[in-house]
């Protein structure tokens, strides 16, 4: 990611005379688009990890084996979902932050962009970071609905690379105009809930 990052900055000396290259030439639009593909990967790997740790658990026989524990259900299940959604947003979050630092630092001795670095800059890009890390969890776990409801691995994964496309290309307008960006997340969030708490349901009323 710090490589394909690099590779955008670089783009507008690739053709100086092309105005819309100007873009590339902005911190915010630059590590926006870095984030968008960040939560991307991320939003996959939450599917992954939750068809790993819910569908594949709460099928067959290890579902009668999970079921049979002397434990709340609903606790089990909020403790793999709870794993899971933290896990993606935690190592999201460190990843962002090490491609930012040093990507700003290098920025600072050897500018590739014409923008001015400033700490509004930075802020904006943390704001933007912590946000597209939570939308990566949250999409994990309404991709982990569908895949739940089928019993199927691939069809959680499927569900996520929808999700995820359909998303991004919504968000990439947040770029210019913020907004979009509050409502996606807000929507997201809401499904989100409303998806947790079927899973619940469903674990609940499952029989052994």
């Amino acid at each position: 990611m710090l490589g394909f990052q690099y590779l955008m900055a670089a783009i507008p000396h690739m053709d100086p005379t092309d105005p819309d290259m100007e873009l590339f030439s902005q911190y915010f639009f630059l590590m926006g688009i870095t984030w968008l593909v960040c939560m991307a990967i991320f939003a996959i790997l939450s599917a992954v990890m939750a068809s790993r740790f819910v569908v594949e658990e709460y099928s067959g026989k290890r579902a009668i084996l999970l079921l049979s524990y002397p434990v709340n259900r609903e606790k089990v299940l909020c403790a793999k979902l709870v794993l899971v959604f933290a896990y993606t947003v935690g190592a999201m979050l460190l990843c962002g932050a090490v491609i930012q630092a040093v990507f700003f630092l290098t920025e600072s001795l050897f500018p590739l962009c014409s923008d001015q670095l400033t700490i509004e800059v930075i802020l904006q890009s943390l704001g933007f970071l912590l946000c597209c890390s939570v939308l990566s969890g949250l999409l994990g776990v309404v991709s982990l609905w569908f895949g739940f409801h089928k019993k199927s691995v691939s069809m959680t994964i499927v569900a996520s690379v929808v999700l995820v496309t359909i998303v991004c290309q919504i968000i990439s307008a947040a770029l210019t105009f913020l907004p979009i960006m509050v409502i996606v997340f807000g929507v997201t969030g809401i499904f989100a809930i409303l998806a947790m708490q079927n899973l619940l349901r469903q674990v609940k009323n499952m029989e052994v």
